[in-house]
């Protein structure tokens, strides 16, 4: 036995209370009544867009519905409501077509699909109806553009270190003084991973959370802690430094107050996008020292924490080769060798200059900038018809080259390791040994390559099966 329907949906529900969805399926069912549909079943879709190409789980039970023929009326607030897309009104016209699905609107013109008029009407209301969804999205792309250019702020979520009241913005000191000191922390060797330490600290937390606050339709407030990933996107993010992005690109100067300056931010950059730091995503997750450090000496596969049984019963832990699985070492007594060798080199008189490399770097900075400006000149130049196109590519990739020489040299002489809590220290082993385990790999990675050797059968462990092997620092 055929039977009727009441379909609502709703893009985006703020609040999580499905108010928009019950105000539709209140007026659809007094249509219902009005047309004789008794008792008609609900199909909902709550936040779900019909253009996004989400799957609506109530539309999809809804057509297969139609399709077996226990569903040949549907009411609806608006055929939107129902369909934006013409794949979507195929699939319902070629369900119901069949049945001769009837589909009243509480707003617009009732559709009888077995008839080829309603088909049409149907169609033509679809399209209009992508038609606008194209405009409105338009409109909403120049509307941004026209906003970034201005140099406008723009947020669906508070910043940290920024908020604002009618719609004026203004700097949180607090917030704003965090990330300054933090910056400055980053850029003297301190980690992430400290400086989150030091704002959960601080009790200061971060303006999103997982959870979504129903009653007020906005992120929970009291936020989430500081982690390595929320602190570097903060440092990252060119707002602080008073620039406005659109599709990522720097559009204008912001009309609000900078809280890093320029200089700071791009040296913030330098350092957290540079290669070698992402060499080593591991460091802050490993539980044990040369994980994914050590190297097989026989096959060049890394080697990796593992337990093995002991003599007498229980576990202990080696590294063993997860290459070809040639050999494992005793983890304890590796351990111990190397930390003992990066002890002795960090206590000598010259440590210091091992992560400073290259002394001020003032004039390279000097050098980026006015290559930068040189850089930027040639579109110019190619606008008042001074170059060619092909002399303003050719000059514009010499200046990008000895650019990217410059800003590799300023990475290379700030140094990107954590070792200045430990060098110069009253007593080096104790501040190593106090020192975050993700630290001490990075320090370790900086100097020196670490080779496990083969020992031969039976033999058991000895120093020089353990090649290590200095980094050039210079």
């Amino acid at each position: 036995m055929s039977g009727s329907a009441v379909y609502v949906r709703q893009s985006e529900d703020k609040t999580g209370h499905a108010a928009a969805v019950q105000r539709q399926e209140a007026d659809c069912r007094l249509i219902a009544q009005a047309k004789g549909w008794e008792s008609p079943a609900l199909y909902a879709d709550n936040s779900i867009s019909a253009t996004s190409g989400k799957t609506r789980p109530d539309f999809e039970r809804l057509i297969a519905d139609v399709e077996r023929g226990t569903i040949t009326r549907i009411v609806v607030w608006h055929l939107d409501r129902l369909t934006r897309s013409m794949k979507d009104l195929t699939r319902l016209i070629e369900a119901g077509q069949k049945h001769r699905v009837n589909i009243a609107c509480v707003q617009g013109t009732s559709l009888d699909l077995g008839d080829p008029t309603g088909v049409a009407v149907a169609q033509i209301l679809t399209a209009i109806a992508a038609m606008e969804v194209k405009h409105k999205g338009e409109r909403q792309r120049s509307a941004n553009e026209q906003r970034a250019n201005k140099g406008e702020a723009f947020w669906t979520r508070r910043p940290f270190g920024y908020d604002r009241t009618d719609g004026n913005v203004f700097v949180v000191e607090a917030e704003a003084e965090a990330i300054r000191s933090g910056a400055q922390a980053v850029l003297s060797g301190a980690t992430l991973s400290s400086v989150a330490a030091a704002w959960n600290a601080l009790g200061l937390v971060t303006t999103y959370s997982k959870r979504e606050d129903k009653d007020a339709g906005e992120a929970a407030k009291g936020g989430l802690p500081w982690n390595v990933t929320s602190v570097r996107r903060v440092f990252l993010n060119p707002r602080y430094s008073g620039q406005r992005l659109y599709n990522g690109q720097a559009a204008a100067t912001g009309n609000w107050g900078a809280i890093l300056d320029e200089e700071t931010s791009r040296r913030l950059e330098e350092m957290l996008t540079d290669p070698r730091r992402r060499t080593a995503p591991d460091d802050l997750n490993s539980k044990y020292l040369l994980s994914g450090i050590a190297v097989c000496g026989k096959c060049g596969a890394k080697m990796f924490a593992a337990p093995v049984p002991a003599k007498g019963g229980g576990k202990r832990m080696v590294y063993r080769c997860f290459g070809g699985y040639c050999m494992q070492r005793s983890l304890v007594e590796i351990d111990e060798y190397v930390h003992g060798v990066v002890v002795g080199i960090l206590s000598r008189p010259d440590a210091a200059k091992l992560f400073a490399r290259g002394g001020n770097t003032a004039e390279l900075r000097k050098k980026a900038t006015d290559l930068r400006d040189r850089r930027d000149a040639l579109a110019s130049m190619l606008a008042d018809g001074l170059m060619s196109p092909a002399a303003v590519r050719e000059q514009a990739g010499k200046l990008t080259k000895e650019l990217s020489e410059v800003e590799a040299a300023i990475s290379a002489s700030e140094g990107l390791n954590p070792a200045a809590a430990v060098v110069g220290a009253a007593d080096v082993a104790n501040a190593w040994s106090g020192q975050p385990l993700g630290n001490q790999r990075q320090i370790i990675r900086t100097l020196m390559d670490i080779t496990v050797l083969p020992a031969g059968k039976g033999r058991s462990f000895a120093v020089d099966q353990i090649h290590l092997k200095p980094k050039d620092l210079s």
